[in-house]
């Protein structure tokens, strides 16, 4: 996105967040991660520019204008739609951030949270900025305890900001269905699994079906078993579990080997999910027909996207495709 892009972008934010969503200007300055000074200037300026008038006029599809149509289109109790980012790393990044603040604005000391895995959540945690007096616990949504603990305690402020950790001590998934059967009976585990269903909060990432999912980078299957699953119909992936473009969870041999919390429970919860670009609008799509989230974090191209995806199966439903 060209840096004229993004402020025109930044400045229909704001004036949205401020003379819409009646938000004060520091809270508008922790949500976009701004200086207040920078708020009052973008403040002063979509008023020079006439992006405030009588209302506050958005130019095309930007993300403050199509976060009420997103929500609508899919039955989604909250979004957060930002600029989008050409390059995949800074956008996952961006996501984050976004993410980070938005959670940060939500969670009240001695909250718990629940953890997916994935790029995403883990640079959300990196984000997230926590006072110790906060006593913030976190759970493992499932099993792969060398990817909770080396790889996130190996960052800065990782996952040490948090009051208590709680692991699933198990893989991600067991080498046989005997085997996670034992797994998912053992107290220590079920113990851990209980606890993630009273979570406050849920963060997740949304995997696609590519050769450079983090499914694949993190060894968790290889590719011919992604290959295999594409052509059972899946689009995508939450926690492992795989699903059609209807959010239906498909009947996978692997689904019986997964240490962790079944995603059909997630349904009614605080689930945040955070994940955009073109190659998971497919899996974003399955995710909100299954109806396993409650605020999607993403970016305007994949939300336009989204809803352009919409309005095709809705009118192949209607001619009979």
């Amino acid at each position: 996105m060209s840096h004229d892009l993004y402020i025109e972008n930044m400045l229909i934010k704001v004036a949205w967040y401020y003379y819409k969503e009646n938000m004060t200007q520091n809270e508008i300055a922790d949500l976009l991660d701004l200086s207040r000074a920078k708020v009052v200037r973008l403040l002063d300026r979509a008023r020079a520019e006439g992006v405030v008038q009588f209302e506050v006029k958005g130019f095309g599809k930007n993300g403050l204008s199509i976060e009420k149509e997103f929500k609508e289109a899919f039955s989604l109790p909250n979004a957060f739609i930002i600029p989008t980012q050409q390059n995949p790393d800074a956008l996952t990044d961006s996501l984050s951030k976004a993410a980070a603040q938005y959670l940060q604005s939500k969670l009240q000391p001695n909250d718990m949270v629940g953890l997916g895995w994935g790029r995403a959540v883990s640079k959300t945690i990196d984000y997230l900025s926590l006072v110790p007096e906060s006593n913030i616990s976190v759970v493992t949504l499932t099993g792969g305890v060398n990817y909770y603990l080396h790889n996130r305690r190996q960052k800065e402020g990782g996952m040490e900001k948090f009051q208590d950790i709680h692991v699933i001590p198990a893989p991600f998934l067991a080498s046989t269905d005997e085997m996670a059967e034992s797994f998912l009976i053992e107290p220590s585990i079920k113990e851990i699994l209980d606890l993630a269903m009273i979570a406050k909060y849920i963060i997740i990432g949304i995997g696609g079906i590519y050769p450079e999912a983090t499914i694949i980078q993190e060894e968790k299957m290889t590719m011919n078993e992604l290959t295999f699953i594409k052509h059972q119909k899946a689009v995508g992936d939450i926690l492992g579990q795989f699903f059609d473009r209807n959010g239906e969870i498909l009947e996978l041999p692997h689904h019986k080997r997964l240490i962790g919390t079944e995603l059909s429970v997630l349904k009614g919860k605080n689930v945040f999910a955070v994940a955009g670009g073109e190659k998971k609008v497919k899996a974003i799509y399955g995710a909100l027909k299954g109806g396993y989230i409650h605020t999607l974090v993403t970016d305007e191209a994949t939300a336009v996207a989204l809803l352009n995806m919409g309005v095709k199966h809705k009118n192949g439903m209607h001619s009979g495709h």
